[in-house]
């Protein structure tokens, strides 16, 4: 091993971290998204549900079982995929199927304000600048709203990056494989010498697989405890990252 919970094959010869966006660089302010659901509803609900309805909500999303809704903002890039998970979060923690579409449209709108997603991990942009110091390049691959890079600069992390794939902007999402060609592409690394890092098994892992490059989650929330046993499990993108630095390092 070459940090607890990271196995040496898995980081071994990485030259491209490709990292998806929410819950692994990002992470969502479940407290802000409870104060939107009271807002909107009247529905008082705790952070913690709504941690536990995430959950629910990746696991749904493996059947094609997201809660699906017309809401004003539908139509915009990323917006659909964005409003079946947040919706779905909401109708899990007790929000009625009816009052669903104007809670989104609040959310979208405070969303496009400030972003939901928007906790960054402690010791990330060292972690990322270490490694690439290294060699290693880094590329966000993330189903999004095409709002990425206005929500880095905004939070100080984007010279930590590479590359940002934004599906709002590219056209195409996770699990469609042709979403890590863009970086694949850019750097002229191939998918064997490549890690993605995510927190949806139906995106991120299966994306990856199609895209035939290592994979890994992240579930500090057990979402996926006693699922997908065979997926390798890390602690983050900064222990990661650490850890590709050190096996660069031991050559």
């Amino acid at each position: 091993m070459v940090a607890p919970d990271i196995a040496v094959d898995l980081v071994a010869g990485v030259d491209l971290l490709c990292l998806d966006a929410g819950n692994t660089v990002i992470f969502l302010d479940h407290a802000r998204l409870a104060d939107l659901v009271r807002e909107s509803t009247g529905v008082v609900v705790s952070p913690d549900v709504l941690v536990r309805t995430e959950g629910e909500a990746k696991r749904l999303a493996e059947s094609g079982e997201l809660h699906d809704c017309a809401w004003t903002e539908r139509d915009r890039p990323g917006a659909s995929a964005w409003g079946k998970m947040v919706g779905t979060i909401a109708l899990r923690a007790g929000v009625g199927a009816e009052a669903v579409p104007a809670f989104l449209d609040l959310a979208w709108r405070r969303h496009e304000a400030k972003n939901l997603w928007c906790k960054v991990p402690d010791g990330l942009g060292e972690a990322l600048d270490a490694m690439r110091a290294l060699g290693p390049k880094v590329a966000i691959i993330s189903n999004s709203e095409g709002m990425l890079d206005r929500l880095f600069r905004e939070l100080g992390v984007i010279e930590h990056f590479d590359l940002v794939v934004d599906s709002g902007k590219v056209g195409v999402e996770k699990p469609d494989p042709r979403i890590f060609g863009v970086a694949f592409d850019r750097f002229g690394i191939g998918p064997e010498r490549t890690l993605h890092l995510g927190d949806v098994f139906a995106t991120d892992v299966l994306g990856a697989r199609a895209a035939g490059c290592r994979h890994a989650l992240i579930d500090p929330f057990g979402h996926y405890d006693g699922r997908h046993l065979d997926v390798p499990r890390v602690p983050g993108a900064v222990e990661v990252a650490r850890a590709i630095a050190r096996e660069k390092r031991a050559r």
